[in-house]
């Protein structure tokens, strides 16, 4: 078996977020906003502070091919597009955009929709009453899926999009489909107010501490977030308060009952005042940071500044080695004449070691050679000997490979690195 060694590669963005427009609401004699997360328990003297309607933002993190995780009831937890926050019902219309950006290729796929304990929460869609949604979006093609609710009053939960099939392109940026999701509010036949934001990803192994921007001011300027675990195991979620100089002034939640764990598939929406109970954020002006952290796969997060009139979405940024794993290795095998995983998503600087049974091995190949079913390897490409070995992977980019003796027959896979 030859030595292992490093692979360099072209370089890939692994992180999408965006900030959201800001939504403004008039009632008929003063501006007021108003929250739709359920529940949203506060101290009496917030009770003033707006029902906040409450949207995601999100970031995106790496897609790729991988025979995916299970994560919550089943879904897998990369690939998937994210509304960590979702709303419908009462004054509230909603209305999810999906876009395929790959021209030549028809993507299906389905949307699912989540109670804040992760049990499949019922819309209307097109008069019917659902739990799940099946788009069809065409090569270049966009689709706009309205739904709202029977309820009299607004309810929140999470929503996901899943692409149909093994990979579908949704392992490149310029490919992958994107979803935002609109909210409108409406008073009697008129909309009074809307809002749109952009959806994102999860990515396996990621850093998992994430910073969202604070402002607190008074009464009339707050922050919250709302998370979700989209992943299959309960989470332990930590909370960290951070001044502007980046000094920890409040270690720990102090909110009752507690967010953490979070079991999979459960949502939660409050505000920093509710996080940190006690702290004054009422008596005083405070700009800072709240950094949320976790050990588990699946944490998705939204951000959302609310001043006066004003809702803005705001970005969440992952933080560099903090809360995340250190570098992994993944293992790939073989079933008969095919690699498992057949693609596989890790980060820079992780390593992959196949173990094979001694008739094949690993010759990385450019992606001409690869769709060819060929086996002629690449200058300076990674290899292993019969039946397996380790190779470390320093830049990001897609890695193609085939069995040399087995290429011909289909046996490839792809290693994408983040």
């Amino acid at each position: 078996m030859e030595p292992d060694r490093d692979r360099s590669g072209k370089y890939s963005p692994i992180i999408f977020f965006e900030a959201v427009d800001t939504f403004r609401r008039r009632a008929a004699s003063n501006v007021k906003i108003t929250r739709i997360i359920q529940p949203l328990t506060r101290p009496a003297k917030e009770v003033v502070m707006r029902r906040v309607f409450f949207l995601e933002l999100l970031l995106w993190a790496a897609s790729g091919a991988l025979v995916a995780q299970g994560g919550h009831m089943g879904h897998p937890i990369e690939k998937n597009i994210v509304f960590p926050h979702f709303v419908v019902g009462g004054s509230v219309q909603t209305q999810i955009i999906l876009m395929n950006p790959q021209s030549g290729r028809d993507l299906t796929g389905t949307l699912f929709f989540f109670h804040q304990d992760g049990t499949p929460f019922e819309v209307v869609n097109n008069g019917q009453t659902v739990n799940q949604v099946s788009v069809a979006l065409p090569a270049e093609g966009i689709q706009f899926v309205n739904v709202t609710s029977n309820a009299q009053q607004e309810t929140g939960g999470w929503a996901l999009f899943e692409v149909s099939g093994p990979g579908q392109g949704q392992d490149d940026p310029r490919t992958r489909v994107f979803g935002s999701v609109i909210f409108s509010t409406t008073q009697g036949t008129d909309t009074v107010g809307s809002v749109g934001v952009v959806a994102g990803r999860y990515e396996l192994q990621a850093n998992r501490s994430i910073a969202v921007p604070v402002i607190v001011s008074g009464s009339v300027a707050n922050t919250g977030v709302a998370l979700v675990n989209v992943g299959p195991d309960p989470m332990t979620v930590t909370f960290q308060l951070k001044d502007q100089q980046g000094t920890v002034v409040q270690q720990g939640a102090t909110i009752t009952p507690a967010i953490s764990p979070l079991a999979p598939g459960h949502q939660v929406a409050r505000f920093v005042t509710e996080l940190f109970q006690g702290f004054g954020f009422n008596n005083n002006d405070f700009r800072g940071t709240l950094l949320v952290s976790t050990q588990q796969e699946g944490l998705v997060i939204t951000g959302l500044l609310t001043n006066g009139s004003l809702l803005t979405s705001i970005p969440v940024v992952l933080v560099p080695g903090q809360g995340g794993a250190g570098p992994q290795t993944r293992t790939v095998t073989n079933s008969g004449f095919t690699f498992s995983p057949a693609d596989i998503t890790i980060n820079a600087g992780d390593s992959v070691q196949w173990q094979l049974e001694i008739i094949h091995n690993v010759v990385e190949v450019t992606q001409a050679t690869w769709n060819a079913n060929g086996n002629t390897g690449s200058a300076g490409g990674f290899s292993t000997a019969f039946g397996g070995g380790t190779v470390k992977f320093d830049n990001p980019g897609t890695y193609f490979y085939v069995c040399s003796p087995h290429g011909f027959q289909g046996m490839k896979g792809r290693v994408i690195v983040n």
